[in-house]
């Protein structure tokens, strides 16, 4: 496919793959360089098969060479990256696709995401461009991330005119930040919530998560990221230390299950926190 000086070459990925992501994911936000490597691998050993890269973390490169490095079948990886705000308009945004495959060292990208939304250009040029990326094969799936609402409608119209459909919106959501009302709308429409910050940053210590930990026997990670499971919101975990242990406890959570009353009291846990809203944020959503 050819935009302007831009060359993407097509390619048939997609045989024998999933069209859904695993329930855990690894983010990779917090990683650089061979710590990145030395991570994703570790957790590529232990079971996950949905890492979560973008450009602006810097760790592409890294993240790509451990999958190579784990001679794991590529169709049972899941990645997902992103195009930047800055990076939407169609001829930038297939160059930033291109880069994005040549960093990973990937044939192509289950889920690429707007990382921002970007009011300066019309969100029909944006899915047009992330349309062909898939007619071509190197992208089987499109998304956003910290789409509102009316956002996310507006982009839900677009996309069908541009002959695709939207499968993801990332968004921050954890215990403190439930987005109940944003939830809710991307299941009604058909589109995945995926979490970031899915355990917040003081949600952990928290009274009634700690309550919940200690009736389950489970750890305070495990709990609230069970907690997302059971929201229907997939979660993607970001690793503080990469610590092979807390890699591991991560992805443990399908051998227990919050009971009513863990999921009620957990649904206490407060006040509001939303901790990533840079000023070109769009206007929140508010919340119940």
């Amino acid at each position: 496919m050819n935009v302007g000086s831009v060359t993407i070459p097509s390619t048939n990925p997609q045989s024998g793959r999933s069209p859904a992501p695993p329930q855990v994911g690894l983010g990779t936000r917090l990683l650089l360089g061979d710590r990145c490597t030395d991570v994703v691998l570790k957790a590529i050993e232990i079971g996950y098969r949905y890492i979560d890269t973008s450009p602006s973390y810097g760790n592409e490169d890294a993240a790509g060479r451990a999958i190579d490095l784990s001679g794991i079948d590529r169709r049972e990886m899941f990645v997902t990256t992103k195009v930047e705000r800055d990076e939407l308009r169609p001829e930038r945004l297939l160059a930033s696709a291109q880069r994005s495959l040549d960093t990973l060292g990937l044939d192509w990208i289950d889920l690429l995401l707007i990382h921002w939304p970007n009011a300066d250009v019309p969100i029909s040029e944006t899915l047009s461009a992330m349309g062909e990326l898939q007619r071509c094969g190197v992208v089987s799936h499109i998304g956003v991330a910290n789409f509102p609402v009316a956002m996310l409608d507006e982009t839900i119209a677009a996309a069908g005119r541009a002959g695709t459909r939207l499968f993801a919106n990332q968004i921050e959501v954890h215990p403190s930040l439930p987005q109940r009302r944003l939830v809710a709308a991307c299941t009604a429409r058909g589109v995945r919530a995926i979490a970031y910050s899915p355990m917040g940053r003081e949600d952990l210590g928290h009274t009634a998560v700690l309550d919940v930990a200690k009736r389950t026997g489970r750890t305070p990670a495990q709990v609230v990221l069970r907690w997302h499971i059971q929201n229907g919101v997939l979660p993607v975990p970001i690793p503080e230390t990469g610590e092979p242990g807390q890699i591991a406890s991560q992805f443990d959570l399908f051998e227990f299950e919050l009971s009513n009353e863990d999921m009620a009291a957990l649904a206490g846990v407060g006040p509001e926190r939303r901790y990533f809203s840079p000023p070109w944020a769009p206007a929140w959503d508010p919340q119940d």
